[in-house]
């Protein structure tokens, strides 16, 4: 059963089938070689439903539409001349003004690719227009946008939890300081180029201009301490939470007259085809998971892996994550891995929020890295440079991101201390 779950499985994905397909595709392929009769029919749509079924999932779109909102809404201008008041003055000032203003952003979203497209827009025409290399420009755009995912909220670790059984709250507190340690090593390596070539610090602003801009990015910015606020001290759910940002962005919209109405319509569509096709692959994974758990696939595999400490156990998740995530973006990626993975990491003992973060974490770095890295191609087109140019720039980012990776891999505080402190253990 495994030769031929493998077969189907990476031969539709070979032949460009789209993943929910696929992984009902081959679900459907393994109950019928079962046998006709064996297990009834009604077991599909069940169990396809029964995924989506939950209100922790009702967070995902709620969460896509806040951010599609704070573009729309020309909040991430604001939120980048904030950070440039903090942070402008080091050398390589808008460099760090970016990954900066990221960290910000990914409080808001919880998406990488919102963070590429629309804050990494302006991002890039700033620093081209200040004799910055346009390739680097470009490099930092893409790596500091995978802090989106990490930093709470975060769209695929509540696709996780869902997966999982987790604690959602865990898993937003748990990425935080991960995400703010991805801060760090980024403005330290952007603080070595910069001055290897020379990059400029930004002017100091004048008292009334510091002023303006501070009064213009503060709602922005505690964006991320309401949502996360909310859920820690047990007065909303992450979904209720997610709700809390949508009337938080569309507040501050509002107030600063930058969202048309006419705009809201094309917003709404937009959050309903990538809802649907998120949910409708978590419908998909659903299916997969208790077809091969029937067939014993899971169990055969954690068999095979059962000598192996859970050290070793983690650093095989971590390869295979990584090869995954240069062919899949990070939420197919996770949800087609965790009816593998998961087993194994419960057999092994291992805490399944600081697998969760890191789960996250691995593949989202395939988001810089081709052939499908997302993020990648994104700032390359924005700010039309070569693909190849691009990655050579990210290569020392992408390494810098993988000792993040194996830290949260090694040293499990770094993710579990904040949730232990705040949930207890």
């Amino acid at each position: 059963m495994i030769v031929l779950m493998l077969i189907v499985l990476f031969g539709t994905l070979l032949l460009g089938m789209p993943i929910a397909f696929s992984l009902t595709g081959t679900a459907i392929v393994l109950l019928v070689a079962e046998g006709v009769g064996m297990i009834p029919l009604t077991a599909i749509p069940q169990n396809i439903v029964a995924g989506v079924d939950s209100f922790t999932m009702l967070a995902v779109p709620l969460f896509i539409l806040a951010g599609k909102i704070m573009n729309a809404g020309q909040i991430t201008d604001r939120i980048f001349n904030l950070a440039e008041l903090f942070v402008g003055r080091i050398r390589g000032g808008l460099a760090h003004v970016n990954v900066l203003a990221s960290l910000i952003f990914a409080g808001m979203s919880g998406s990488a690719v919102a963070d590429a497209s629309g804050l990494g827009e302006i991002e890039i025409k700033a620093m081209n227009s200040r004799g910055y290399d346009p390739e680097f420009s470009a490099a930092i755009t893409a790596a500091s946008s995978v802090i989106g995912p990490i930093f709470p909220p975060s769209i695929p670790m509540i696709i996780y939890g869902g997966l999982a059984g987790v604690s959602i709250g865990r898993l937003f507190v748990g990425g935080a300081v991960p995400g703010v340690l991805m801060a760090i090593v980024l403005m330290l390596a952007c603080y070595i180029v910069a001055v290897r070539r020379n990059y400029p610090r930004e002017g100091k602003p004048s008292r009334e201009e510091a002023v303006r801009r501070l009064k213009e990015g503060i709602l922005p910015a505690l964006s991320p301490a309401i949502v996360l606020g909310a859920i820690v001290t047990g007065i909303t759910t992450p979904t209720e939470a997610a709700l809390i940002a949508v009337i938080y962005s569309a507040l501050l919209a509002g107030i600063s007259k930058t969202l048309r109405l006419r705009d809201i319509p094309g917003i709404l569509v937009d959050v309903g085809v990538e809802s649907g096709v998120l949910l409708f692959i978590v419908g998909g994974v659903s299916l997969f998971s208790w077809t091969i758990t029937y067939h014993f696939i899971p169990q055969d595999l954690i068999t095979m892996l059962m000598n192996f400490s859970p050290e070793y156990v983690i650093l095989i998740t971590i390869v295979i994550l990584f090869i995954i995530g240069l062919f899949m973006n990070p939420t197919p990626g996770l949800i087609m891995s965790m009816p593998f993975l998961l087993p194994l990491a419960e057999k092994a003992g291992l805490d399944l929020v600081q697998f969760g973060v890191l789960s996250v974490l691995v593949l989202s770095v395939g988001l810089l890295t081709p052939p499908v890295g997302l993020c990648l191609y994104i700032v390359a087109r924005v700010g039309n440079v070569p693909v190849e140019k691009v990655l050579r720039e990210l290569v020392l980012f992408i390494i810098v991101l993988m000792v993040i990776c194996f830290i949260c891999a090694y040293v499990p505080q770094t993710v579990v201390f904040l949730p232990n402190l705040l949930f207890g253990k």
